[in-house]
């Protein structure tokens, strides 16, 4: 079961429907993915990657995971982001006993929640609430 605060960053990517599935392995190992479909629609899809070095979002190699590629700005953590009409990427600090550097990737449906600069805006957030989460789960300390 979800946590309230959890329910309400995901709430605008969910529609409605009789079942709701989530696969993948649970993000606080540190690697994988995990997928949120509601009936046979992929709703949410949140990837997290332990590596060596920091990915910079906005280089040029990156530029295929959006649509619409903006930096992300004043985010509050150490950080390199970008945000796109359909998707979020994080490059952060982690300094923690599994991982010096995380990359997260979140993508979303394109339809989810009808207006472009609405859905951009629940991806932002959601993004600024589960990064801080996933590194407090991991033991970061950067």
């Amino acid at each position: 079961m979800r946590r309230p605060d959890q329910r309400k960053a995901l709430d605008p990517f969910l529609v409605d429907g009789k079942k709701f599935t989530v696969l993948g392995k649970p993000l606080a190992t540190g690697e994988g993915n995990c997928a949120i479909w509601v009936d046979e629609w992929l709703v949410v899809d949140l990837r997290l990657e332990k590596v060596d070095k920091l990915y910079d979002p906005m280089d040029k190699l990156e530029a295929f995971r959006f649509t619409n590629r903006e930096k992300m700005k004043d985010l509050p953590f150490a950080r390199l982001g970008a945000l796109g009409d359909a998707s979020s990427m994080v490059s952060t600090g982690c300094a923690g006993p599994t991982a010096d550097y995380l990359v997260v990737q979140i993508d979303v449906d394109g339809q989810a929640d009808g207006d472009v600069a609405e859905r951009r805006k629940h991806i932002q957030d959601f993004t600024l609430d589960f990064v801080p989460k996933v590194k407090k789960a991991l033991g970061c300390t950067a």
